[in-house]
């Protein structure tokens, strides 16, 4: 983590240097200075972050984050200051503020000595060596049989993986977590007699983080009985595992001893990285291992935690301890044999149980039970870049079972200044690139996709927010207040309120706290924030306040500011004062307007402030957004604003042209006669990927015929509003992905032109199209995943043809009262798995009902069929099919 810290300061160091260097005067020369003891201090950090963890001496020496705590003081402090740089008196502040923080890190350094940690006195951790730590996997190359637990099914897969299939060389990889038993199952695969007797020769490699080529070769060829310098004989079948692979080198350097002589020889790759597959040639399967289901999960929890005369029978008293329990292992086979064997040496029952449940992060440091549980679960992250371990570390911030959205977590990332520049990307998309690594190392977990098959929400399995929790106190990156007691630490960068945190207390001072992140809706806040001056970021999501606190105005260094779901319903002229703030989130709060002082917010990236109203009789929620001031058009940074109303109001609508770096846009509230300013504005907005407007009725008319060159790069358009014909434009935009059109009640139909667009994924059209029959050709719609119709209220046939919408997964239909049936060629839909219909009138039902319905032959095939519908006054869900 010092690594981490050290980095950053550096980065920011070198940014402040090239930025300021007119002013610096005398100074300069010193912080180039301090620069350079920074650069020579990282190499022997990394050895010394590595060497720690095995050393508590070490340890104690290696807790010396006040250092670069110090030094993005300081940093901060330049920023703040070099306003007033020329002055002489303030370059006199700025070399006393560098002499104190060069002081530290000289003495630092000297340190260094006294542990040996001089790199060129030491080994490279990354050089031809072999790792001489006790290897955690090794011990499940020993398991008994009786020992293992819902491994039978994978197993038989994996055999006849290895010995059916082309003769010629070919992979299987296995992928999951750390702790799932990717390399028990994969050795009980390897000394099974079947594939003892279907392969000549056999090799097992363990591999390390840090391997040497020679010494890998040498452990493969063992199992052939010949030297490195040999070739391996032809027409030998042979099987090698490699376990435990971190990147595709490990294959690549030593594949070349191992021809393919197209007698059904294979790889077989244990790994943690869901994408190494695609990385190795001539991968023929992949398995990804799941966590045991709940009934197997508690089979082997008894077995290892009621041993003897409990013969695997758990006692009544301590079932829901032990289900409790249970439920932190989230099926993870390590981690049910490691805590179940820790709990069967408990003599005191449920007292000594409840304390492990409540005390799991100190048990696994502590306790030498748990020592290889812990040390398997920490390889991940212990190998990862020092820009992932900041971003993962950051994931403890959250509660448990705390369900984290995909682009709270980016921006939160970006504000903390995780995310690296990289030319040609967003810092949004290289974000993304980092969550989708993290999601590929098995770090984290995905809990759902969005139809565009990008991460919408995602979480941490419980163990490894263990860890993370006790890497994050440990180093003072983060403290939680969880409702047990929290100590007063003036160093800790982040605190992180969960529910019943009554511990912050108004006289806790956190002197160098950046980020402040409330999860709770129950913590008041009534002692305000005037402790915490140097803030960041500040999320306070659901917090109980009414009213736009006075002091948050003066949080001046803040970046990041979210009031969703808050009460606050009107903020001050004070705003203005933020001058730092990059995003403002006032999503689902009942703000309408925003006071002039915004405009002065020239950082401002992101303006969320919508919220919805939902309507029984509708499909849709209404949108309601925000009356914005003259002159918003000076927020020139701004990326994403959604949504403003703009009424009457002629100019504001074309003063957001201005805002040229727009990324998404909504707009409320917009008339006929508006039409052409908005056709300026939209001229101008050439970075668009996400467009909504919203007319002042369901019967006003939009005209775009003016538009002359719609933003080429739209992914999502929502157009609600009357329209005299599907413009033109929309069917040269080759990139949108969700189109949404309500109200249009458009004559001809809308599928012709929609159904070329090639990379549609979603389209819903609610009220959209006034005719009698929608028809889609053979090849129409090619990625088209969700389709929605919804109160086409003339609408009686559908028409599919074959090979249209081949990867249709959903179909949903809403009021469409006279609708005969369901579409004409559903039945050749083969990966549809939803059909939902919702208040669609009896006689549909009727036609589709099993065995009984004339049309139950089209959709027999649909996983689930479920239909929706008022009574008494309540929605009721009923599944047909």
């Amino acid at each position: 983590m010092a690594m981490i810290a050290v980095q950053v300061v550096l980065e920011k160091l070198a940014s402040f240097v090239a930025e300021e260097t007119r002013f610096l005067g005398g100074v300069r020369g010193g912080i180039v200075e301090l620069q350079d003891d920074l650069y020579s201090m990282k190499s022997f950090l990394q050895d010394a972050e590595e060497r720690s963890e095995g050393d508590q001496g070490l340890r104690a020496w290696f807790m010396f984050r006040f250092a670069p705590s110090h030094g993005s003081g300081f940093i901060h402090y330049l920023h703040n200051s070099y306003r007033s740089i020329r002055k002489l008196s303030a370059r006199h502040q700025l070399a006393v503020q560098l002499q104190s923080i060069k002081a530290r890190v000289k003495a630092i350094s000297e340190r260094r000595n006294a542990f040996s940690l001089n790199r060129i006195d030491m080994p490279s951790t990354s050089g031809a060596t072999v790792e001489k730590w006790h290897d955690p996997r090794l011990a499940a190359l020993y398991l008994d049989e009786a020992d293992i637990v819902g491994i039978e099914n994978p197993k038989h897969l994996l055999v006849s993986w290895l010995e059916e299939g082309e003769e010629k060389l070919s992979s299987i990889s296995v992928v999951g977590m750390g702790g799932l038993g990717k390399t028990t199952l994969v050795k009980k695969v390897y000394d099974s007699h079947r594939i003892r007797r279907s392969f000549d020769t056999h090799s097992w490699v363990t591999v390390s983080k840090s391997f040497a080529s020679t010494e890998l070769l040498r452990v493969a060829l063992q199992g052939f009985l010949v030297t490195a310098n040999e070739p391996v004989p032809d027409n030998l079948r042979y099987v090698i595992v490699l376990d435990d692979v971190w990147n595709v080198n490990a294959w690549e350097t030593i594949k070349y001893a191992f021809p393919d002589c197209n007698c059904g020889s294979r790889i077989i790759f244990t790994t943690r990285l869901s994408n190494l597959a695609e990385s190795i040639e001539n991968t023929s399967h992949v398995y990804e291992l799941q966590a045991l289901a709940e009934n197997e999960a508690w089979t082997l929890f008894c077995m290892k935690a009621f041993r003897g005369e409990h013969k695997a029978v758990c006692p009544p008293e301590l079932e829901e301890m032990s289900r409790n329990i249970l439920k932190k292992c989230e099926g993870l086979p390590l981690a049910i044999v490691a805590i179940g064997g820790l709990l069967s040496k408990k003599k005191n029952g449920g007292l000594e149980w409840k304390k492990v449940h409540d005390c799991l992060a100190t048990e696994l440091k502590s306790n030498d039970d748990l020592g290889s549980l812990r040390r398997i679960l920490q390889l991940s992250y212990d190998n990862l870049p020092y820009y992932l371990k900041q971003c993962y570390l950051y994931l403890s911030v959250f509660p448990e079972d705390y369900l984290i959205k995909r682009m709270k977590l980016i921006w939160l990332w970006i504000v903390e200044r995780f995310v690296e520049e990289k030319q040609g990307f967003t810092m949004e998309e290289v974000a993304e690139e980092y969550l989708n690594e993290l999601v590929n190392r098995s770090l984290i977990q995905v809990v759902e996709m969005n139809y565009f098959n990008r991460v919408k929400t995602c979480r941490v399995h419980d163990l490894m927010r263990e860890i993370i929790q006790m890497k994050s106190r440990e180093e003072s990156f983060v403290m939680i207040a969880n409702g047990t007691r929290i100590s007063k630490n003036e160093k800790v960068r982040r605190l992180s309120i969960h529910e019943n945190s009554e511990e912050v207390q108004s006289d806790m001072r956190f002197r160098y706290l950046w980020s402040l992140l409330s999860f709770s809706s129950h913590h008041s806040f009534e002692y305000g924030f005037r402790n915490y001056k140097l803030l960041r970021v500040l999320n306070l999501d659901r917090a109980p306040l009414s009213t736009f606190l006075p002091e948050l105005a003066e949080l001046i260094h803040l970046r990041y500011l979210s009031l969703r779901w808050t009460m606050i319903s009107e903020l001050p002229e004070s705003i203005r004062k933020l001058k730092c703030l990059e995003i403002l989130d006032l999503k689902r709060s009942p703000v309408s307007s925003l006071p002039a002082g915004i405009t002065q917010l020239t950082c401002l990236c992101q303006l969320r402030n919508y919220r919805y109203i939902f309507q029984s009789s509708s499909f849709f929620p209404d949108t309601h957004g925000m009356r914005v001031p003259s002159g918003i058009g000076r927020l020139t940074s701004l990326q994403k604003l959604g949504s403003v109303e703009v009424n009457e109001d002629y100019e504001l609508v074309r003063e957001l042209g201005k805002l040229t770096q727009l990324r998404r846009l909504g707009i409320l509230k917009l008339r006929e006669e508006q039409g052409m300013d908005l056709c300026y504005t939209l001229d101008r907005l050439k970075h668009l990927t996400a467009l909504y407007l919203v007319s002042l009725n369901n019967t006003e008319f939009l005209q775009f015929d003016s538009l002359s060159s719609p933003p080429k790069y739209l992914q999502r358009l929502n157009l609600k509003c009357s329209l005299p014909a599907l413009p033109g434009w929309i069917a040269s935009l080759q990139y949108i992905s969700k189109l949404v059109l309500q109200y249009s009640n458009l004559k001809s139909d809308p599928l012709k032109v929609l159904q070329k667009l090639p990379s549609l994924v979603m389209l819903e059209l609610c009220q959209a199209y006034a005719g009698e029959e929608l028809c889609c050709d053979p090849s129409g719609f090619s990625k088209l995943k969700r389709l929605g119709l919804h109160e086409l209220e003339r609408l009686r046939r559908i028409r599919i043809a074959k090979g249209s919408m081949p990867g249709l997964e959903r179909l949903d239909i809403t009021a469409c009262t006279v609708l005969e049936t369901v579409p004409d060629g559903i039945e050749n839909l083969k990966n549809i798995e939803d059909l939902v219909l919702w208040y669609m009138p009896s006689t549909f039902i009727k036609t589709i009902e099993r065995h009984r319905g004339e049309d139950f032959w089209r959709v027999q095939h649909i996983t689930t069929i479920t239909r929706i519908y008022e009574s008494q006054g309540r929605r009721v869900s009923e599944t047909l099919l």
